[in-house]
């Protein structure tokens, strides 16, 4: 019984494999091919950028999350002009801006790609070889609001500390 078992298994394996391995093949090659594609993590907690619950619902929290090799926590990096950019998420094809009117204290959310102003973000590098992520035309940086995963991330005026300061990892994920 167990043989006939393994065998079946194993027929259906070869056929999905038969059916399907190209289409996987080439998926791979592709996502391993994308260029410009970057983990963000906060210095202070070493935590990266990503969308709340790999979720790609538009308006999903763009949250603080312990760092791992996944499309929902890497960037595609495009840019607008010169330190300018816009940030695509390879896992949900998405960007994110901000929740509300940029003010201090206002969250992140994800919406689909399209260019607007609120998507634009400009990457300030420091000497220190971080980054600090200023929403283009305010006064306002990417802030973590506290080092748990999960926790919102915030619009704030400089504030000169780690809680605004990132570091790009490269990243090319599979899954």
């Amino acid at each position: 019984m167990f043989t006939y078992l393994f065998f079946g298994l194993l027929a259906l394996v070869l056929l999905f494999a038969l059916a399907f391995g190209h289409r996987i093949y080439h998926g791979y090659l592709k996502k391993r091919n994308t260029v410009n594609t970057y983990a963000i993590q906060n210095v202070k907690t070493g935590k990266d950028i990503r969308v709340h619950n790999a979720g790609i619902d538009d308006e999903a929290r763009i949250i603080l999350y312990t760092h791992h090799q996944w499309e929902c926590i890497t960037w595609q990096f495009i840019q607008i002009e010169g330190d300018t950019f816009l940030l695509k998420n390879l896992y949900t094809q998405k960007s994110f801006q901000p929740s509300n009117q940029p003010k201090p204290g206002v969250s992140l959310w994800q919406q689909p790609l399209g260019g607007s102003s609120g998507q634009f973000w400009e990457f300030r590098k420091q000497p220190d070889e971080t980054y600090l992520i200023q929403l283009k035309g305010t006064e306002l940086y990417i802030t973590i609001s506290s080092d748990e995963n999960n926790s919102d991330i915030v619009l704030m005026p400089s504030q000169e500390s780690d809680e605004q300061k990132w570091k790009l990892v490269e990243q090319h994920p599979i899954f």
